[in-house]
């Protein structure tokens, strides 16, 4: 396989990457993709990764387009619980974390998805990821908007509260992700924004209990019509408007 000029594979380096979205332990021994503007092919790159890494160009070129600096890091051994695409930041870059290799369950929320529609969700997925990329960069991470507080529970201990607050803050990050992924789609992928909202509200309708980490429904519902989103240019502009009216559903 040839390389973009622009291309630099290099071993990442060894110190911890700070998980913003999905699980993200370490980078250690990962393979680290400079972003460039297009993929051709890459002879370390396994065939799962190679898929992976095309169906993601899209989302990556639309993020250097913004101005943020991204790059992709292909991990070459997959640990317990990895999720297949997660995001993390490390020098004030953000990275975009596959864990492909070794991972069994690395395409399971594909399960069921014919193979020619597989880069429409892992487009999808890398925009959720995006999203955690923008929202971090913005300094906006695990913050309430203007006009809300933080909800308290009366009677609960400091360490109970401090869980609580966190699990907020994190449904509140994967609630603004999953309506990127759904305003990527409508933007990109008009005709199969239904197909896409249907497979994220399965992919959320196991939780361990009401309002977990991951209980992103309330907004799923706000946009199971792609008229929620508002006709306007921008596309975080666009989630916001129905983040905010699912923030204020849950006052």
């Amino acid at each position: 396989m040839t390389r973009s000029s622009t291309q630099k594979w290099e071993t990442a380096d060894k110190g911890s990457v700070e998980a913003i979205g999905g699980v993200m332990k370490r980078a250690c021994g990962a393979m680290l993709l400079l972003l460039a503007a297009t993929v051709q092919a890459e002879p370390d790159l396994d065939a799962i990764e190679t898929k992976w890494v095309q169906a993601a160009l899209p989302v990556l070129d639309f993020a250097q387009a913004q101005g943020l600096a991204v790059d992709v890091v292909v991990k070459s051994t997959s640990e317990a619980n990895d999720v297949a695409l997660s995001m993390g930041v490390q020098d004030e870059r953000c990275k975009l974390v596959l864990s492909l290799r070794g991972n069994p369950d690395a395409e399971a929320t594909l399960t069921g998805i014919p193979v020619e529609q597989h880069p429409l969700f892992i487009e999808a997925m890398a925009a959720h990821e995006l999203a955690h990329c923008w929202r971090y960069t913005q300094g906006m991470w695990h913050t309430l908007p203007a006009g809300f507080t933080e909800s308290v529970t009366s009677g609960d201990d400091e360490e109970l509260a401090m869980k609580k607050r966190a699990m907020r803050a994190t449904r509140r990050e994967e609630g603004f992700a999953d309506l990127l992924a759904l305003a990527w789609t409508l933007n990109r992928h008009p005709n199969d924004y239904a197909t896409v909202h249907a497979w994220l509200t399965g992919v959320r309708k196991d939780q361990p209990m009401l309002g977990s980490y991951h209980d992103t429904r309330a907004w799923l519902r706000l946009a199971k019509s792609a008229a929620a989103f508002p006709a306007v240019p921008s596309l975080f502009e666009q989630v916001q408007s129905v983040w905010l009216a699912g923030l204020r559903a849950e006052r």
